[in-house]
């Protein structure tokens, strides 16, 4: 179907990828996530005129969260952290918005963009890997401050892309190669999978992506398990004989030291940093606290959170020296576990509300669908950040691909 539309004009393509490369800055903020979603999004919509219904019940949530918190919290509150916290909320989900009512044909054409971004992304990723584009380092430095032009080798880790790090970096390429391999490449999938594992292990060099990826090969081939874990064994095994050294096979190698599960457990924990550690406790702090904390009062209620813990925070190495083995304001990962620190059950239940909304007619249409919908709720459930929003739009563009193909859909 992609065949039958042309690709964007150029201006109009470079606009649309900074949906997908959400940490070009240009260093006009401190954060890592610039508002490029809301502010492409709303145009976007206003030329849609219209808006989902059931999104505009959470944005209603969010004010009365908000209104609520503030008055409660009055003398402690902190203005900028709250709207801050508020815009990586919506930032993310009004794209998902904008692109489940966007016209086929546009879903197309960013269709094909994506295959673009993504052969431009392995080829960068390459040349940062063998450090042979650092006569650009400025470059990068003025799009994205922590951004690098070469590996970061020195610190065991791999290429950052165009994103602050390899896992912010290596968790969007997973899911626009989900986008890619659904939508333009039909025969050979495994040798693809394999040769995607291998590029993620060997230059983004990350525990996370790695593990996002894990997760959708296991809903992907299930009964073919076997042969997938088989072929992984291969690729680990000459990664470990070429000595290649990077934060996931460190993992690999401290887990296979380990005598007992107990211990493996902690070494994924002391590895994956404050992560796995900020989805629990945001959950046990939910249980405490049904309406949860307020949206941008996190630097309390994440500190709150961990002491609920009871975790000795001398064992992991990031409290470790972050914090003097004490606990230290942190976002929690995924979008959903931040939602239920900050505006609990009611929250939370309102937000999957809409995405059931959504997600309920594309679920019925098969298993890749359901599989890429998984995917997605287990990225937004457990990993990165709140704001980056091209997880979203791969997955809802790559549904509606789905959908299209299903129903022989196309518009004149």
């Amino acid at each position: 179907m992609y065949k039958h539309v042309g690709h964007f004009k150029i201006i109009i393509g470079l606009i649309v990828s900074l949906f997908f490369f959400p940490s070009i800055t240009f260093g006009l903020l401190q954060a890592e996530v610039f508002p490029w979603g809301i502010l492409l999004s709303t145009v976007i919509l206003i030329r849609q005129k219209r808006i989902n219904t059931t999104y505009v019940l959470v944005l209603c949530a969010f004010a009365v969260n908000i209104i609520i918190f503030s008055l409660y919290y009055f003398p402690d509150i902190k203005i900028p952290e709250v709207v801050r916290s508020l815009l990586a909320y919506v930032n993310s989900s009004l794209c998902f918005v904008a692109f489940y009512q966007a016209s086929e044909t546009s879903t197309l054409k960013t269709l094909r963009l994506v295959k673009v971004i993504f052969i431009f992304l392995l080829v960068l990723g390459v040349l940062q890997a063998f450090g042979l584009i650092k006569i650009f380092d400025p470059i990068f430095k003025f799009l994205i401050p922590r951004a690098s032009s070469s590996s970061l080798a020195h610190l065991k880790r791999g290429v950052t892309l165009l994103a602050t790090e390899p896992a912010r970096a290596g968790v969007s390429l997973v899911f626009i190669y989900v986008v890619v391999r659904t939508v333009f490449i039909n025969n050979k999938r495994m040798l693809y999978d394999a040769l995607f594992l291998l590029f993620l292990v060997l230059i983004i060099k990350s525990i996370m992506a790695l593990g996002v990826y894990a997760i959708f090969v296991l809903l992907t081939y299930r009964m073919k398990i076997i042969k997938v874990l088989a072929i992984g064994v291969v690729v680990l095994f000459i990664i470990d004989m070429s000595g290649g050294a990077g934060r996931s096979t460190q993992m690999i190698r401290k887990i296979k030291a380990q005598e007992s599960f107990g211990e493996a457990s902690m070494v994924v924990v002391d590895l994956a940093g404050p992560r796995l550690i900020s989805v629990y406790s945001s959950w046990l702090h939910t249980l405490h606290n049904p309406l949860g904390g307020g949206i941008g009062h996190w630097e309390k209620t994440s500190v709150d959170a961990l002491k609920m813990t009871d975790i000795d925070f001398s064992k992991i190495n990031f409290f470790k020296f972050k914090g003097d083995s004490k606990p230290i304001p942190i976002r929690s990962s995924g979008y959903i576990s931040n939602l239920a620190l900050d505006t609990g059950f009611f929250g939370a239940i309102v937000f999957m509300f809409f995405l059931y909304s959504i997600l309920k007619k594309f679920w019925r249409m098969g298993e890749e669908s359901k599989n890429i919908i998984m995917l997605f709720m287990f990225k937004i459930l457990f990993i990165g950040s709140v704001g980056p929003p091209d997880a979203w739009i791969a997955t809802i563009i790559s549904l509606k691909y789905l959908h299209y193909k299903a129903n022989f859909i196309y518009e004149d």
